[in-house]
């Protein structure tokens, strides 16, 4: 994991990842939350793609917090336990995130993850019909399982 969190770190920091609360209450530990074939997707696709891609932006006291690894403290959690909704989406297990990308819409980001789908190193599962790109390695028998919300 080490190697590979040094090969994440060449792109994004910590704090892009994960939620403040999760990162105010572990830090660098934080990182063993995380699914390494979510992980090692993740700069496959950003060293394919060759630009910056964006996922939290809480640190530089802007808006997004929960596009990477969220908690039971997260507002979005929060809401769908107190509605009595079950919560198991592949942010708070550490196997889904997020993300737009420098200089291209959201749906030309999926359209060229569908192309290069062979090269991917694990399969993956793409949220359509959203301004963002949601990523997760939940399993569905497919390289690339396209789902609607």
């Amino acid at each position: 994991m080490t190697e590979l969190k040094n090969r994440v770190r060449q792109y994004f920091g910590l704090k892009e990842l994960v939620c403040p609360e999760v990162y105010h209450k572990y830090g660098d530990r934080a990182w063993s939350f995380f699914d390494p074939r979510l992980l090692e997707t993740l700069v496959f696709l950003r060293e394919k793609i060759g630009r910056p891609f964006y996922v939290n932006n809480w640190d530089q006291g802007r808006d997004y917090s929960q596009r990477g690894l969220r908690c039971n403290q997260c507002q979005l959690v929060k809401d769908k336990t107190q509605r009595g909704r079950i919560y198991m989406s592949a942010h708070s297990q550490g196997q889904g995130i997020d993300f737009d990308v420098e200089g291209m819409q959201a749906h030309e980001v999926r359209k060229l993850i569908i192309e290069i789908q062979e090269e991917l190193p694990y399969p993956i599962r793409l949220e359509n019909h959203v301004c963002w790109v949601h990523m997760d390695v939940r399993e569905t028998g497919s390289q690339v399982y396209v789902f609607n919300p």
